[in-house]
């Protein structure tokens, strides 16, 4: 253990006198409610002769790690609860041309996590895997010379952290990215957990830790957000999705007015579009204050995968719905969001191409605070298709390709029962793990939510061959499957 009053080898100096400046460290998202527990590099151990603490008035406590050899400092930490993701505040002394950045080596364990070459200021360096809770021994080793003769080398580093969390889910270009990586998701639609469904009871605590718990961690399920349940529910549903490494895409209206969220309903039947005024400016009195109250209550929460502002817009049959109108909507709806929330993504929640209002995907989805498409499709029962992959994905991938946005598959699903229907549960199963193979198979896709787990037996007289299925049903084994694979 080490801990010097000195600076070691006069390392200040030299890095001032080479006009490398000591910044302060990047900031890494807030976690949430995810467990983060952070450690001093300047505390494990090293050979004097390679390494040492040194004073540094910008590192955290005021000291940090430095190691100007071809060497490791060593030590060990404990994790209170099992952990996803480590990340390191480090930088270095670039030094020539040739290998001139000090590379980082860090391992947990006594297996290598990581590489990376480090730059000249303060940065936050990522990881991810999984570790159990408990003790765990660490190392960091500084993997290249320590200089030329005309410039010194070096690595430092000021801490490190452990967390169960991975930060927000952000987009580099067509690609969602997570934890300073790709990420593709398998996921589910839960439409009932805010209320809408059973009696509009929504689920219980105990109800969505179960849930939550039997997923795969980061998992993505989308549920309703409408105004009609309030705030309560949700900050409920996000705490849930905290507790356990889960994360939720919360959809803020519904273009087809169920579930008691009327706003804009035309006439009196759900099930209808809305209004063609209130997409024109009508949503600017009710939807667009619940909107930013919904995103600025949950802004630092990374539970939230993105926000979706409105499920299924525009029309199935009117013309007057014009794409124009329908990206005016989006772009101001999408604005007012970011404004209120620069933190998180947001999705359109649109159908498909061959919708009124949304027949040029590229167009509607062009606006700078849009982030992501979506496509619902049924097409396995429809005429009895069987078919695994929709025909709108093509040309609505296209269009999103062409300006560099990912697409989602936000709904997809089939009728089964255990008898009785012309699928059973088993086969269904089966049609869903070649779904989400399929579909994530296509450059640009960036996830699939299967359509719906329910708390009962969704089966009826009204509905012998349901698309719904209790945890139980074995297709959530192949979506908990495919989830584990990506997360690998």
């Amino acid at each position: 253990m080490i801990r010097t009053g000195t600076t070691a080898r006069g390392l200040s100096a030299r890095v001032a006198a080479f006009g490398v400046a000591l910044l302060a460290a990047v900031v890494v998202p807030a976690p949430g409610a995810h467990a983060a527990t952070r450690f001093e590099a300047e505390t494990l151990t090293i050979d004097p002769a390679y390494g040492s603490a040194y004073q540094d008035p910008v590192a955290s406590g005021g000291w940090a790690l430095a190691i100007w050899n071809n060497a490791a400092a060593t030590g060990g930490f404990t994790a209170a609860a099992p952990f996803t993701t480590l990340s390191v505040s480090s930088m270095g002394g670039v030094c020539g041309s040739t290998d001139a950045a000090p590379r980082m080596e860090v391992a947990v364990d006594g297996t290598v996590v990581g590489r990376t070459a480090v730059t000249g200021a303060w940065s936050r360096y990522q990881w991810t895997g999984s570790w159990a809770a408990g003790s765990h021994s660490i190392s960091f080793r500084f993997l290249n010379e320590y200089g030329d003769g005309t410039c010194d080398r070096f690595l430092e580093v000021d801490t490190y952290r452990v967390s169960s969390d991975l930060g927000f889910v952000t987009r580099a270009g067509a690609q969602l990215m997570l934890g300073g990586r790709p990420y593709t998701f398998a996921g589910l639609n839960a439409f009932g957990m805010s209320g809408c469904d059973n009696g509009s009871v929504p689920w219980t605590d105990a109800q969505l830790d179960s849930y939550f718990g039997q997923l795969a961690p980061n998992t993505v399920t989308r549920t309703w957000a409408f105004q009609p349940y309030g705030l309560p529910v949700l900050d409920r549903i996000v705490a849930a999705a905290e507790r356990h490494g889960q994360r939720v895409s919360l959809t803020l209206a519904d273009g087809r007015n169920y579930c008691g969220e009327h706003d804009g309903m035309n006439g009196s039947k759900e099930g209808a579009d809305k209004t063609l005024a209130w997409y024109q400016g009508g949503f600017r009195a009710n939807y667009l204050p619940w909107a930013t109250s919904v995103v600025s209550r949950f802004r630092d929460a990374t539970a939230v995968a993105w926000w979706e502002l409105i499920n299924e817009p525009g029309s199935f049959t009117d013309p007057a719905y014009t794409d124009a109108i329908i990206k005016a909507f989006f772009d101001e709806a999408a604005a007012a969001v970011k404004a209120a929330d620069p933190n998180h993504l947001v999705a359109t929640g649109t159908m498909y191409q061959a919708f009124y209002g949304t027949s040029d995907f590229a167009y509607v989805h062009s606006g700078p605070h849009v982030d992501i498409a979506s496509i619902h499709e049924y097409e396995y029962d429809w005429q009895n298709s069987n078919a695994i992959v929709t025909g709108h994905l093509t040309p609505a991938l296209a269009k999103m390709q062409s300006i560099g946005k990912p697409l989602i598959i936000g709904e997809s699903g089939l009728q089964a029962a255990a008898s009785g229907c012309r699928t059973t549960l088993t086969a269904r199963a089966s049609v869903v793990t070649r779904k989400l193979n399929a579909y994530l198979a296509y450059t640009g896709v960036a996830g699939v939510n299967i359509w719906g787990v329910v708390l009962y037996n969704p089966v009826s007289a009204q509905d012998p061959c349901p698309l719904q299925g209790r945890l139980t049903d074995p297709m959530f084994a192949s979506i908990r499957a495919k989830q584990t694979a990506l997360n690998a």
